[in-house]
């Protein structure tokens, strides 16, 4: 008995054609469409299959494609909600995509020796470990220190004036002499009216 190819309408023999998986669904298919939809999913078979208008049963078809399109956006929504976990408030330098996180890096800074990373004076080298956030357009990487590194606490040296007997400090001189001696050299008793030699 000869079948009709669901795809052309073409009709073939026993040897002509066969079935193919379109939606959970086998459907006939001539020799030639069967090349041609192997190479398809089979979401977009069973599209193809429903468009024809000849597909065996279509309601199957509709279910199936239902099914997988709810699915996908599932698995849209699911991968939106990673990507917002790993998004940083950063944008792309070159071409102002939003920055993810990417991971950690140590590098080792100094040389690799017999003994591992050795620093250039023969001692064991320091690592430097930052963090990596890559654009989710360009690909674009960038590295970030976590954290500032801490600086020396400097303790600053306090000396005694000689003078007046105020510590203060040694990088600067006494600024309560300083301001004793501004004082004096200041007239007290300005006689009214009269002006600055300037304003003569």
């Amino acid at each position: 008995m000869a079948k009709r190819c669901i795809f052309c309408g073409k009709k073939f023999g026993l040897f002509g054609g066969g079935l193919i998986m379109c939606g959970g669904t086998d459907q006939p298919v001539c020799s030639d469409c069967s090349g041609l939809l192997s190479q398809l999913s089979p979401v977009e078979r069973a599209e193809k299959a429903l468009e024809t208008g000849r597909a065996s049963e279509p309601k199957e078809l509709e279910k199936f494609l239902l099914r997988e399109r709810s699915r996908q956006e599932r698995e849209a929504a699911r991968i939106e909600q990673a990507r917002q976990a790993i998004r940083t408030d950063k944008t792309c330098l070159r071409c102002g995509g939003p920055m993810e996180k990417y991971g950690m890096k140590r590098f080792h800074l100094g040389d690799d020796g017999l003994l591992g990373p050795v620093a250039r004076d023969g001692l064991f080298a320091s690592w430097l470990e930052v963090e990596i956030i890559r654009c989710a357009h360009c690909g674009k990487a960038e590295f970030y220190l976590p954290e500032p590194p801490e600086l020396p606490e400097v303790e600053e040296d306090m000396v005694t004036c000689p003078e007046c007997g105020t510590r203060h400090s040694s990088l600067i001189n006494c600024p309560y002499c300083a301001m004793k001696r501004g004082s004096a050299s200041r007239p007290e008793n300005k006689r009214r009216g009269s002006r600055p030699p300037w304003e003569k």
